[in-house]
């Protein structure tokens, strides 16, 4: 018996890849959403043992429904490069399969889904997320609509389309012709809904019926129909699905291999399709299937089938484990719930909503049993497996003072795919598993210097950091507060006189018919009328309004962003501000601060240096000290390329930007100018970020023939500057991703894309990338020592905030210069280069005052 499986292609893999957190191989390659497409496809294939499949794709965006009306589709957003990146790769696995691919120019996956299933003749499931598609169900023909995630899905057959849908499969084009599709940006008649539509429908069955029974619909509903008639025919032209496409379709092509030979296998591998290549059963018996599975047994154990939950219901079961059971790890999380586990059969869990301790006494508290299980933590011997460790210190604070080896499974995964979004593993059961499948994988990349030396010592650093806040000026708060409150008040008075009346200054599109249309302010061709700063800043000598509302807009934003947030923050905590730092978070490896986010304070100007001025020492008569590395990329870049000229300037104690542009231009550093510097100071930033000509032109306000000059010529100064940065780039495109001194890495998927401005991107990570994070490393190095260093000397001074490449101490008056000495030392001599690092040290009553 024929049974034809027919796949959206599109819909599936899109589904998939939005189901599904981003996963690359060793060689940086997205794979998720071909791993989620796969997965489905195999459930569908030992499921319901189809004879045929058929996979049918989008050929392009513009199809036959565009030259109707051209806005169809018009609201979707274009295939993420992430995703585009993946569809040879699937096509390369669907031919591997021998599986037949459809697709045509000017028409969608639907019409050639349909084409097939109605010319098959032979029982057909269509596997897809669009429900336009349940126009198709006939006696033959079911529809398996995906739903949530990858593998729910729902059979929609002649028998139940109308229970879940609400009407027959004829009607599903009449009632997307009436409410139309938001989605697909099909219009229907405006104003009425599914539930207008479907009442609709129901009474006359088609929309012709509609029509020719208008006079017998009464009120605002007949009106809207009359209105809307001509997209109401529209529209059901747009939703028809075609079933006569002019393809090569042959049911007898639609046969496909399963099991799966050798290349499937090898393909799967490639991609690290782990839980697939698993099942045996999927593959047909081969030696190098046998070779494959001996080779990655135990990578390919599957711990999950193993797992015993214990729930704990008494306080004497953990008494118990403890004195009974020999341990070599204990793996746990203590955020929302109690779990641990200690072997690989057993997993020990507490939850409120599963049970209660009832003791005489009362209830246990979750921190109570973390006291209980204190002496596995202080038992050197054990080894403890754990992720978000500085985070369960905050809850626990005993976790603090763990002994022993602990590993921390959310920093090696971030280590691992630096670069790629950070999900959180989820099975406590898995930790042991995931720790020696991480302890390997760095080994083989080289990160075990990272992890050990820098990120794991550093959690300690950032939990006593955390607990320290920077205390803040609350009388000076609440006088800035006034201070800009009186301000936004004068502003808006001012702004309203000018525009001859009171409106919504927050409204981009009030404020945009003020500007453009009553004001008559020439927009430049900014055809929509925004109302953005750039354009603001474009047309702020037309009219005295204009440089107010960027006034009104930055004082807001001030306002708003810190001193309303750091008002709250007092009224709930006292005039302590807590930061929270951010370990496993950025591509570059640094650190970053949020809730409130202390690394985002404006730094030249005048309203940057009110809100510095806010954060003073908790001590009294204490100071804030500030140090600084100086240049600190521009010095590394100067040792990773080793250019002579570079490295002599820097020995030479040489204004850097001076001499480069001494160079550049041709003449003696004392007839350097100003604006000179400037370009050379621009040039040597932007090239460590792969700036372009038409960025440095932007930059400096000079013609993109000018901004190429000065490149070509910093270029011929430096000479080994573009070799060092070519390498990095031939590095990340072998490799998938960079590599800092240190040993860091960063996956850069962007390198390799289809897209050209992606790859580009890519090129300009990857020539910074190895800098920037080197310099993350070398600070968080320095952090470790001046912490350590403090507490050695027993200093009641405390570090307290990290920005980029700035430390910042807390100091009591009588230890500010021990401090200032002692972190100065730290900092430069944490690392050792040709061109040594150098920093600079302040201090003061405020933060601003420390620089």
């Amino acid at each position: 018996m024929k049974k034809l499986l027919v796949v959206d292609g599109n819909s599936l893999v899109n589904r998939a890849f939005y189901a599904l957190p981003l996963l690359t191989n060793k060689r940086g390659e997205y794979s998720n959403a071909v791993y989620g497409f796969v997965n489905i496809l195999v459930k569908f294939i030992t499921e319901h043992n189809p004879t045929h499949i058929a996979v049918a794709f989008d050929h392009a965006r513009k199809t036959f429904r565009n030259d109707l009306y051209e806005q169809y589709k018009g609201t979707r957003k274009g295939m993420p490069d992430e995703l585009r990146s993946q569809m040879p790769i699937l096509k390369q696995v669907l031919g591997a399969m021998n599986i037949k691919m459809f697709e045509k120019d000017g028409f969608e996956a639907d019409d050639l889904i349909g084409t097939i299933a109605k010319s098959a003749n032979c029982e057909t499931i269509v596997l897809s997320g669009d429900r336009d598609v349940l126009q198709l169900v006939d006696d033959k023909i079911s529809v398996w609509l995906t739903k949530k995630g990858i593998t729910d899905v729902l059979a929609i057959t002649t028998e139940n389309i109308e229970e879940e849908y609400g009407c027959s499969p004829s009607q599903v084009v009449e009632l997307k012709a009436i409410m139309g599709d938001t989605a697909d940006n099909i219009p229907g008649v405006a104003g009425i809904g599914k539930v207008g539509a479907l009442n609709l429908v129901k009474t006359y069955g088609t929309l012709d019926n509609v029509y020719e029974n208008i006079e017998n619909i009464k009120g605002a509903l007949k009106q809207k129909l009359i209105d809307g008639k001509d997209n109401a025919y529209l529209s059901k032209t747009l939703a028809t699905i075609k079933t006569d496409c002019d393809i090569d379709f042959c049911l007898d092509d639609c046969t496909y291999d399963f099991p799966f030979g050798d290349e499937v296998l090898s393909l799967f591998d490639l991609y690290e399709f782990k839980s697939i290549l698993k099942r045996k059963e999927l593959f047909k018996t081969t030696n190098k299937l046998e070779q494959y599975l001996e080779e990655n047994k135990e990578e390919l154990q599957d711990n999950l089938n193993k797992k015993n939950i214990i729930k704990i219901n008494d306080i004497k079961q953990i008494e118990k484990l403890l004195k009974t059971e020999k341990m070599d790890f204990f793996a746990f999380d203590f955020n929302n719930k109690i779990e641990f586990c200690f072997d690989e059969k057993n997993l020990y869990e507490y939850s409120p909503e599963i049970t209660l301790f009832n003791l005489q006494d009362g209830q246990i508290s979750f921190n109570e049993i973390v006291e209980i299980l204190n002496p596995i933590f202080q038992n050197e011997k054990i080894l403890k497996i754990t992720q978000e460790l500085k985070q369960q210190m905050h809850l626990y604070p005993s976790l603090s003072q763990i002994k022993g080896e602990v590993f921390d499974i959310g920093i090696a995964k971030y280590l691992l795919y630096t670069g790629e979004k950070y999900t959180k593993e989820t099975e406590v059961f898995d930790y042991y598993f995931l720790m020696k499948k991480y302890q390997k994988n760095m080994q083989v990349l080289g990160l075990e210097n990272i992890y050990k030396n820098i990120e794991m010592p550093l959690v300690k650093v950032l939990y006593e950091m955390e607990n320290q806040g920077f205390k803040i000026n609350t009388q000076m708060l609440d006088e800035l507060s006034e201070e800009y409150m009186a301000e936004l008040e004068f502003l808006t008075k001012q702004i309203h006189e000018y525009a001859g009346e009171e409106f919504n200054i927050n409204s981009p599109k009030v404020l945009a018919t003020i500007l453009f249309e009553k004001l008559e302010l020439s927009d430049k061709g900014n055809k929509k009328h925004s109302t953005n700063i750039d354009v603001l800043n474009d047309i702020s000598s037309q009219h005295p309004i204009v440089p107010l509302i960027i006034r009104y807009r930055k004082i807001q934003k001030l306002s708003n962003t810190y001193i309303q947030v750091y008002k709250n923050l007092v009224e709930k905590q006292g005039d302590i501000i807590y930061t929270i730092f951010n370990q496993t978070l950025t591509a570059t490896g640094r650190l970053s601060s949020s809730e409130p986010n202390l690394q985002n304070i404006p730094v030249r100007d005048e309203e940057g240096k009110k809100l510095r001025k806010l954060f003073i020492s908790r001590f009294k008569d204490g100071q804030v000290v500030s140090a600084d590395y100086n240049q600190i990329e521009l010095r590394l870049l100067a040792n990773f390329s080793g250019d002579k000229n570079m490295i002599d300037g820097y020995k030479n104690n040489a204004d850097i930007h001076r001499a480069t542009a001494s160079k550049i231009f041709g003449k003696p550093l004392e007839m350097v100018d100003g604006f000179e510097r400037s370009a050379a100071k621009s040039v040597n930033f932007g090239i460590v970020y792969g700036i372009s000509a038409y960025g440095l032109a932007n930059q400096l306000g000079i013609t993109n023939g000018q901004a190429k000059d000065f490149m070509e010529r910093y270029l011929s100064t430096y000479p080994c500057v573009m070799d060092y940065m070519n390498k990095n780039i031939e590095f990340a495109k072998q490799n998938g991703y960079s590599k800092t001194y240190y040993g860091r890495i960063r996956r850069i998927n962007e390198i390799s894309s289809l897209n050209k401005n992606m790859a580009m991107f890519g090129e300009r990570v990857a020539m910074n990338a190895p800098l920037q994070g080197t310099a993350s490393d070398v600070i968080k190095l320095a952090m470790i020592d001046v912490y350590n260093k403090l507490e050695q000397k027993q200093l009641k001074s405390k570090l307290i905030l990290q920005i980029h490449d700035e430390l910042i101490i807390d100091c009591p008056k009588q230890e500010v210069e021990e401090v200032k000495e002692l972190v100065k030392q730290c900092m430069e001599n944490v690392a050792h280069f040709e061109v040594p690092l150098v920093v600079s040290v302040n201090s003061g009553n405020t933060w601003f005052d420390s620089h």
